[in-house]
């Protein structure tokens, strides 16, 4: 025999369920908005994200950016956005960590996608784009 909950208690168990999903649904959007402007954020699922010395860095559409000394080894983690599909996703890429002239690499650094073409990535500690960064993003 299936107990049923009284009519009062419906209410307050559907509220119950409500507020127990919405932190999780919460952890799916984005921190920014295409509106953000000069918002230094991507866009959400399976984002555009290195790993270099200790920091994480949030890549950015620009891929023509000056690029000054190499920094070392940087990684792009592995990344699955549609777990349960039958694909497992994108692996682990290890690539090299350039220097934007003009630009303090704790703020934005460049990562070498393909021969002679940079993307730059964003500390994700950055709010907004500096002015010595507003300058390389301009001219792309």
């Amino acid at each position: 025999m299936k107990a049923l909950l009284p009519l009062a208690g419906r209410g307050r168990a559907w509220a119950l369920l409500a507020a127990t999903l919405a932190p999780l649904s919460a952890g799916c959007t984005s921190e920014s908005s295409p509106d953000d402007g000069d918002g230094a954020r991507p866009a959400p699922s399976c984002a555009y994200v290195v790993e270099y010395d200790g920091r994480r860095y949030l890549g950015r559409e620009e891929t023509d950016v000056p690029v000054g000394k190499s920094l070392g080894g940087a990684t792009r983690p592995a990344c699955d956005d549609t777990p349960g599909d039958g694909d497992d996703g994108e692996g682990p890429a290890l690539m090299t960590a350039f220097a934007v002239r003009g630009v303090d690499p704790g703020i934005a650094i460049a990562v070498a996608e393909d021969i002679g073409e940079y993307r730059l990535v964003v500390a994700d500690t950055v709010k907004e784009l500096p002015p010595e960064l507003k300058k390389v993003t301009d001219r792309s």
